[in-house]
């Protein structure tokens, strides 16, 4: 086999040699136009990159046009009418699809919100022929659309190029967008694309090559200019030149000649023709995007390869009888003593390391058989005590079985270890030491140590004498222990000396000779186990600290992965949970039946911080997590810490019940009494004098007060239990402010307060539910009249949009810019406004939170002196108006 093997190996280099001298030439000019071609392309399409940014720096700083009646590109953007889009942009679409260098496929104009306003595709390569309009669609998705409208600079550059697949289209486009600037603020963008069979003809057109073709970094091929595009997967990436061009790095790739910098050249088959095929990396904006490849058929090389087959075949045939004459005598000679080479390295691969072979001779073949049973001697040293190494995991195991190796080829020695304990300096020794060396048990050495600080600037073991090393004293190492013979091998974690593995012995140069190497190995393999012996007692110390820590927090800890599987708990989460067998049991925390719980609220009916309420059974706690992150900032799971909130959450509800049954307990009595001092004021009981009736409006007019301030409580404490029920259906606008209007008319009559109705025939209805559109009116047409002392109180109503807005003006005192980041909240009345009827300071919050519940809004507008204007917007009434606020809706300050 060896002589045949031999035989072979000359033949075919002789045959290779003679191919490489004929193909060489060309190769080297194929190689050459694939290198050139791929450079063009790589040229043309930054080319026509930059070509698509100055075409859209051009769109985007256009000015506006008298002669066309067009704004500018960046005001008919701002404006966000599609019409003014639609015709700015008319001549910069025509442009693009007939200036050769752009050759665009399509247009796309969006807002600041990511919202296309045009979205013009072609459809033929007619200029005149008009575009297909797309509907306006949502770019926020698209990652550099969303630099765009957020101001966001990459690198410096906020103009971006890549390649993108829209959804009606099979075939990928290669973009290019900009923003759109009005002064220093977006507006919008501009978005160019051209289709890569479009763009693949125009670098073609560059180029000598009939195959370029254009890959995802998955490899596969997203347009060529040589076959359909129904054939497409035939030219995926095969596997060798996906890892040729990821092994480096895709900056640049390597060819079959090992030759940097150059282009990987891989011979395929494309329709029964041979092509040989560059790849290199595709580069956008300075980003790996995928990959594009040229190719050239390779029939010339092949013909002049078939030309001198001949004389290849004659140089192959006499090579393989030169060897043939030659290998026969070599190989009498080498094949009988390697072969009994052989039999023993297979006896040592199957485990017999104490299989020995026989020399021979004294020449090569004979050293070699020496010096290979010195090595399987070695070998079955090294096996035994890594054998028994690896069944130790606690320092002591590992010393002992360090020591009966060691002792195996100088016996008397001492094994021992010092180590670095938390800032302190011990020896750890084995569990038979002998008497000198256990006086180094209760030994304490200085962290800063001359000697160890020595040791931490090499990793090999240090052999040393105690008397020409004084500094062992020191360490206790010669007067304490007596040993004269040193092998030091420092254990370093993480580039800090944590501990020492020293050898020592009493006669002097006991480690010197044949021995040293054997030992060093020794040295380092027990180093290794000792230092994870070090990390394991290190471990279990710090996790035994950090379980005492965690039981004994007060609030609930609950440690997931990154699958939310549940590793660890503490006695307080255990509880809260009921997971009491989450050790036996595997859980996940997404398994555990929290629900959410409704939004807390303070007594201003402002929401409490956002505490991540949930509940479980009876009760309440608020969770909170955070990501465990590891050194790579890669994450290994989360932290969950469950704070307990049932006590706070029982006082909260029974303040809601308290303040419900107080109303109710209220409203009882105030009914008689509005009553009875009604009738008396209308005569029932016989005529009243002046004095009477003055005396009994007062009491109507505090306790109708009273009554209006518990109802306002009824409807808080409703809202806060999540007991209002909201039914919105189509409502007229004019019928809500009559009926809410009509019992108040003659109290705006009695002070002199004209009423003023603007509300047009036109108006659609509105989206509300019927009773709480009528408090919600009934609450701002009273507030106006409580705090107008004259003049009059209009309401108008307009269609705006999707919304019918409705506006109540007064021509009262009107309310500083100071009250109104408080004029919506509960129980907040405006200052300096002592009006006899001011109300509880709940009206306007009411109005806030019903409002909202239905959807629409609330505002106020005032300038002090000149009245104030309180505005609501509802839904208009169709099949889109069904937003209605949940009840448990977080609510937002008007």
């Amino acid at each position: 086999m060896p002589y045949l093997a031999l035989t072979i190996f000359v033949m075919l280099a002789g045959a290779a040699i003679v191919l490489f001298l004929v193909a060489a030439n060309a190769q080297d000019v194929l190689t050459n136009q694939l290198a050139n071609n791929a450079r063009i392309v790589s040229a043309t399409l930054v080319e026509r990159e930059q070509n698509h940014i100055n075409f859209l720096r051009q769109a985007a700083f256009a000015g506006g046009s008298a002669e066309n009646a067009t704004p500018s590109v960046a005001a008919a953007l701002a404006s966000g009418s599609t019409d003014t889009v639609s015709r700015t942009l008319k001549v910069f679409y025509l442009s693009g699809i007939s200036n050769p260098t752009l050759d665009i496929d399509r247009l796309i104009a969006f807002d600041r919100n990511g919202q296309s306003l045009i979205d013009w595709q072609r459809v033929k390569d007619d200029p005149l022929e008009e575009p297909y309009r797309n509907a306006s669609t949502d770019l926020t998705p698209i990652r550099d659309v969303k630099r765009i409208i957020s101001n966001t600079l990459v690198d410096g550059a906020d103009k971006f190029s890549g390649l993108i697949q829209f959804g009606n289209d099979p075939q990928p486009h290669f973009y290019t967008v900009v923003p759109v600037k009005q002064g220093s603020t977006v507006v919008g963008g501009l978005m160019i694309s051209i289709k890569i069979d479009r763009l693949l003809t125009a670098l073609q057109r560059n180029t000598q090559v009939p195959i370029t073709t254009f890959y995802n970094l998955k490899g596969e091929a997203l347009g060529t200019t040589f076959i359909p595009r129904a054939d497409l997967a035939s030219l995926n990436l095969r596997p060798e030149v996906i890892g040729a061009l990821a092994n480096n790095n895709a900056q640049s790739v390597i060819n079959t000649e090992n030759k940097p910098n150059t282009p990987s050249y891989f011979p395929s088959t494309i329709q029964q023709r041979d092509y040989q095929i560059a790849y290199s990396p595709l580069y956008i904006q300075n980003k790996l995007t995928g990959y594009f490849s040229v190719g050239l058929p390779t029939d010339f090389q092949v013909n002049s390869i078939r030309i001198n087959r001949t004389a290849i075949s004659l140089i192959a045939v006499a090579l393989a009888l030169g060897s043939i004459v030659l290998g026969y005598y070599i190989a009498r000679n080498i094949t009988r003593p390697l072969s009994a080479l052989v039999d023993t390295a297979d006896a040592v691969t199957a485990g017999n390391f104490a299989q020995q072979n026989m020399p021979q001779s004294d020449d090569e073949i004979g050293r070699l058989a020496q010096a290979f049973n010195q090595m399987t001697g070695h070998l079955l040293h090294l096996y035994r005590t890594s054998r028994d190494l690896s069944t130790a995991i606690e320092i002591e195991p590992v010393l002992d079985a360090t020591q009966r190796a060691v002792a195996e080829f100088v016996p008397g020695t001492e094994v021992l270890a010092l180590i670095d304990d938390r800032g302190i300096w011990r020896y750890r020794l084995r569990s038979a030491a002998a008497a000198p060396v256990l006086a180094l048990r209760n030994l304490r050495v200085a962290p800063g140590d001359p000697l160890i600080r020595d040791l931490a600037r090499g990793l090999l073991p240090h052999l040393l004498d105690s008397s020409s090393e004084p500094r062992l004293d020191a360490l206790g190492l010669g007067d304490v222990a007596g040993f004269h013979s040193l092998m030091l091998t420092p254990l370093v974690v993480q580039d800090v000396v944590a501990g020492v593995l020293i050898f020592g012995h009493a006669a002097p140069g006991a480690f010197e000779g044949v021995n040293a190497p054997t030992l060093s190995a020794t040295a380092n393999m027990a180093a290794s186990v000792l230092y994870n012996a070090i990390l394991f007692d290190r471990v279990h110390d710090e996790a035994s600290e950090r379980e005492a820590i965690l039981k004994s927090i007060a609030d609930g800890v609950v440690v997931c992965d990154q699958q939310r599987n549940i590793m660890l708990v503490n006695r307080t989460a255990e509880q809260m949970l009921n997971l009491r067998d989450w050790h036996i049991v595997r859980r996940n925390w997404n398994d555990i039946p929290l629900v959410p719980a409704p939004a807390a609220k303070d007594m201003f009916g402002n929401d409490v911080a956002n505490l991540n309420h949930y509940e479980l059974g009876d009760r309440v706690m608020s969770i909170n997590s955070a990501p465990v992150i590891g050194e790579n900032n890669e994450s290994l799971g989360e932290v969950i810490v469950l704070h307990d909130l049932s006590a706070e959450a029982a006082v909260d509800r029974a303040k809601t019940r308290f303040i419900e049954r107080v109303s109710h307990e209220l409203r009882t009595p105030l009914t008689p009494i509005c009553g009875s001092a009604d009738l008396l004021l209308r005569g029932y009981l016989g005529e009243l004098n002046a004095d009477q009736r003055d005396y009994l409006e007062v009491i109507r007019m505090r306790s109708e007060q009273m009554r209006d301030l518990v109802n306002n409580f009824v409807m808080i404490a409703s809202i806060e239990a999540n007991t209002l029920i909201t039914e919105p259906e189509p409502q007229d606008v004019w019928v809500a402010i009559e009926s809410a209007l009509a019992p108040m008319r003659s109290a705006f009559l009695k002070k002199g307060i004209d009423i003023h109705l603007d509300l047009p025939d036109t108006l659609p209805p509105v989206h509300a539910d019927r009773q709480q559109l009528q408090i919600v009116l009934t609450q701002l047409l009273d507030n106006a009249r409580r705090y107008t002392m004259k003049g009059s109180v209009t309401v108008r109503a307009r269609h705006v949009h999707d919304t019918v807005q409705i506006d109540i003006v007064d021509t009262g005192p009107g309310i500083s810019s100071e009250e109104f980041t408080q004029l919506f909240t509960r129980f907040h009345r405006v200052e300096g406004n002592n009006s006899p009827e001011r109300g509880g300071g709940l009206g306007l919050a009411i109005t806030r939170q019903l409002v909202e519940r239905q959807g629409g809004r609330v505002w106020a507008a005032s300038t002090p002196g000149q009245g104030s204007t309180f505005s609501i917007a509802l839904l208009v009434a169709n099949e889109h108006a069904d937003v209605v606020a949940e009840p448990n809706k977080t609510e937002q300050s008007a």
